[in-house]
């Protein structure tokens, strides 16, 4: 595959490439150091795939050269950040925004075990991320999308009122997610609850952001009561749980990310029929047992439809598994969770 690295720290780009030369399967092209010969390089070599630095010296930031690129000669573009200033992660999920598919942390100072975990993250970053699914696309919200009929969401019953709603979603998830907060009407009349796979350290930066949206949103803490119109996001290295009306977290099995699945089987566990699940694009499997226990609890559950995907993974294992009783387009999930609002309104 053709790649791009997009950064000005000489030893960033040397310390990546002592690692991206060494495959066979991945063709490093000339590396550029700002924004608009990011956009020139990508329109005139087309590669597979984009590592971008979002900090660039020039006119154009790192932010601005993804929406540049993702509106003339889109590809996936994986966003390399530090994780220091607050400022660098709001950037961070702008960037998302702005069509990048996924977060990478910079490579930090280490041992030869921090080394080896960084290469192991970037080379599989690397070959799952070029073979995402991306279009040319301008900024938009969910608003105002057509619904085609077959996409039109179940409608909920008055008997049967949501009490919570709960969000999975990996790689290419996270815009999605902000966009469903703002069809969602502030303050909700039931607490949201989020398990985002997301690099650590991200978390704080990722919540405030989603703040833009309207609604309460805090990175969730063991011992928290669930109130109606809060969002509570899962700590990137924890699993987040539902305990009747409290949270709990509990160190994660196995990677180092928040388990769909383990926040989903707790929902069906404590609030059954009277909860909603919604499962994003992301690759994997992670969270699509965990809303077939949902839907055996009665609850209603809805996946991604899979053309809407960055990577139609975890949606994709859910309806194989019939763990989803619709699949919807982001348009159709939105119109869904307003529903779900005005009827616990009413009820």
């Amino acid at each position: 595959m053709k790649l791009l690295l997009v950064e000005d720290s000489r030893s960033v780009v040397a310390f990546l490439e002592q690692i991206l030369r060494r495959e066979p399967d991945i063709e490093l092209l000339p590396p550029v150091d700002n924004g608009h010969d990011a956009v020139l390089a990508v329109q005139r070599w087309r590669p597979q795939l984009v590592l971008m630095d979002l900090v660039l010296p020039g006119g154009m930031g790192g932010e601005e050269a993804i929406a540049a690129i993702m509106a003339t000669a889109p590809c996936p573009i994986v966003v390399l950040s530090g994780q220091l200033a607050t400022r660098g992660r709001d950037r961070t999920f702008e960037s998302l925004s702005a069509g990048a598919v996924d977060v990478l942390a910079k490579p930090t100072l280490g041992g030869l075990e921090a080394v080896r975990e960084f290469r192991e993250r970037l080379l599989r970053t690397v070959r799952t991320m070029a073979h995402a699914r991306v279009t040319s696309r301008r900024r938009t919200s969910l608003r105002g999308l057509p619904v085609p009929p077959s996409q039109m969401p179940p409608v909920p019953t008055e008997t049967q009122p949501c009490a919570l709603l709960a969000i999975g979603g990996s790689t290419g998830a996270p815009p999605l997610v902000y966009e469903l907060l703002r069809a969602l009407p502030a303050p909700a009349p039931f607490p949201v609850v989020v398990a985002q796979h997301i690099v650590h350290g991200f978390e704080p930066g990722f919540a405030q952001w989603l703040c833009a949206t309207g609604h309460t949103v805090e990175v969730a803490r063991s011992g928290d009561w669930l109130e109606p119109g809060v969002v509570y996001v899962s700590p990137a290295d924890r699993d987040l749980l539902v305990r009747g009306g409290r949270l709990r977290t509990q160190p994660s099995k196995g990677v180092a990310l928040p388990s769909v699945n383990v926040l989903f089987e707790s929902v069906a566990s404590f609030y059954r029929d009277r909860a909603v699940g919604l499962l994003l694009t992301g690759m994997g499997v992670d969270g699509a047992e965990g809303l077939l226990a949902m839907r055996k609890a009665g609850a209603l559950t809805v996946a991604q439809e899979g053309s809407t995907c960055v990577v139609d993974g975890m949606p994709g294992a859910a309806r194989a598994l019939g763990a989803a009783r619709q699949s919807l387009t982001p348009a159709g999930m939105g119109l869904l969770v307003a529903a779900l609002a005005r009827t616990a309104s009413r009820g």
